[in-house]
């Protein structure tokens, strides 16, 4: 919210939240708002407090939806606020990243609240493709998908097809597709910062206890932009194993004190002229300042990941995707733990893994655990586990509905023959030196990633290949793959761009399994997405009331 507008300056701004108050003397107050019906609300009050002198002004990004225009006209207040809206697709975070900020995806989709987001998806790509030419060979996977992959075939359909594309496929999955991964703890880096500090906008929000330990005010919140150029040490340790990232650290902290230390043992002035060189190479005086963050923020994080309820939280997800003579065990453990773990999204995502792989719950199992999460943390948890249920996530095994048949495609989620066909839990990870995507997690390859590596090797330009096959329609969900004549001009020996777009968010270990793919392939991934997610967003998405 900013406040005090007076031409190009801004008097004052503040973040938009229930309790929060605007100085009366002030002109005008603005508003930079998500259509969200509860931030509307928090627009409406606020309004009704302050007298007819001050104006307002509410800019919906990306646009103003009809329940938000409808909020404002039942409480009367569009006489005094005036609504714009400021449209945007696609924002770029990165060269290799892109993202819709729809925080809201996820769970409108899957609960059926709302499909704007397909809308914002087909319009992006449209953009996309004026850009970039039409790109020649699409493949969806999932109805989503699917259904945006058809209004762009009618629209494309109209218009007649330009030569030449930038890009040369685009691979549309449905999140709904691999709902195992993202409710799953990551291993690299990046993944590890966002399960204990949610990253916003390639922004991390911390207290400066965390990266400071001799800060005056250790209370104070930093906000850390992490996609910093100046930043090498996050660069090249954002996508390896947390485990192999730590330990990297000292070593260039190592390498910065010799080469500081090194300054007065030249010998000739050609060891002088590559001294010079490495020390503007590596900007020394930022690389300290960001050095010393990653490796204090290494260790708090390190001090998390260590303790001992994270640690069995983290050993039962493992046990539960691995092996289904030990789901008893691990229903036995929960039960237990329940009283004692602090933070509910953890039981609720080991619970949503027990149901995934086990096709649901018994009734009585899933009757107990469920009591036992609203005696322990409220009331509020029945909407959330109410949702959950309807989502599929959560169900009991007598169930025969769920997001896998309401939605079409194949309606029996086969997790052990899924995980067995696409070797999602290879023997051993090898995190040093990894030659598989699964040392992103805990020895576990994502299924969505394993769908991206069928696609490409199939053929680009034949539907029926493998991308086809019997493989693939072990995942529920249908599939579609649309090749122009173009696909079979595609230039020869060039590195290939391929536009991986996940629909309902992707987590940041699948965008470094991409990454490490495009090394060992040589295909230049662009990931694009709805909204980033992890385990405790997948389930804090279910927990509102479905009107909200």
């Amino acid at each position: 919210m900013l406040s005090g507008l007076d031409k190009d300056l801004i008097a004052d701004s503040m973040v938009l939240e229930p309790d929060c108050h605007v100085d009366a003397s002030l002109p005008v107050v603005v508003f930079l708002l998500k259509p969200d019906p509860k931030l509307t609300r928090v627009v409406v009050d606020l309004v009704k407090r302050e007298d007819d002198s001050v104006k307002f002004m509410a800019f919906y990004c990306p646009r103003c939806t009809i329940v938000c225009k409808s909020v404002l006209e039942e409480a009367e207040v569009l006489k005094r606020v005036r609504v714009y809206e400021l449209p945007y697709e696609l924002i770029p975070l990165e060269k290799d990243l892109l993202t819709l900020d729809d925080e809201r995806s996820v769970g409108d989709l899957m609960l059926g609240r709302s499909f704007n987001a397909l809308t914002m998806v087909k319009c992006s790509i449209q953009r996309l493709q004026a850009l970039f030419g039409r790109i020649p060979v699409k493949a969806a996977k999932g109805t989503w998908s699917c259904s945006i992959l058809n209004a762009l075939k009618k629209k494309e359909l109209e218009t007649e097809e330009a030569q030449g594309s930038e890009i040369d496929g685009l691979i549309l999955l449905d999140r709904t597709t691999d709902l195992v991964t993202p409710l799953l703890t990551p291993m690299t880096y990046e993944g590890i910062i966002d399960e204990f500090y949610p990253i916003q906008a390639g922004v991390l929000r911390i207290k400066e206890k965390a990266i400071n330990p001799e800060a005056k005010d250790p209370e104070r919140t930093r906000t850390l932009p992490l996609f910093n150029k100046d930043d090498i040490m996050f660069e090249e340790t954002r996508n390896l194993h947390f485990d192999v990232a730590k330990n990297i650290f000292p070593k260039k902290y190592e390498e910065v004190k010799t080469l500081c230390s090194s300054k007065d043992k030249f010998r000739t002035l050609e060891e002088m002229t590559d001294y010079i060189k490495r020390l503007r190479s590596i900007k020394l005086h930022k690389l300290q300042a960001l050095f010393n963050t990653n490796f204090n923020l290494v260790v708090h994080l390190h001090g998390l990941a260590s303790e001992q309820t994270v640690k069995q939280l983290l050993e039962l997800e493992v046990n539960t995707i691995s092996a289904c003579e030990l789901h008893d065990e691990v229903m036995s453990i929960l039960e237990k733990e329940i009283p004692i773990i602090k933070d509910q999204r953890r039981i609720l995502r080991i619970l949503c893994l027990l149901s995934l792989t086990l096709g649901g719950l018994s009734k009585d199992k899933y009757n107990l655990l469920g009591k036992e999460v609203v005696a322990r943390f409220g009331s509020e948890e029945i909407m959330r586990l109410i949702n959950l249920n309807k989502a599929g996530l959560l169900k009991k095994k007598s169930q025969e509905f769920s997001f896998l048949n309401i939605f079409g495609g194949s309606s029996e989620w086969q997790w052990w023959k899924i995980k067995e066909k696409f070797n999602l839990i290879p023997v051993q990870a090898n995190i040093e030196t990894p030659k598989d995507i699964d040392y992103t997690y805990s020895n576990y390859a994502p299924l969505s990633i394993r769908l991206v590596q069928s696609f490409l090797e199939s053929s680009w330009a034949d539907p029926d290949s493998n991308f086809g096959c019997l493989l693939v329609n072990l995942v529920p969900g249908e599939k579609l793959v649309l090749a122009s004549s173009e696909a079979l001009r595609r230039r020869a020996g060039g590195k290939s761009v391929v536009l991986v777009y996940f629909v309902g968010g992707v987590t940041y270990a699948e965008v470094s399994c991409l990454r490490f793919l495009s090394k060992q392939t040589g295909v230049e991934f662009i990931v694009a997405t709805t909204q980033f997610i992890n385990g405790n967003r997948m389930v804090d998405a279910f927990k509102d009331s479905i009107d909200s």
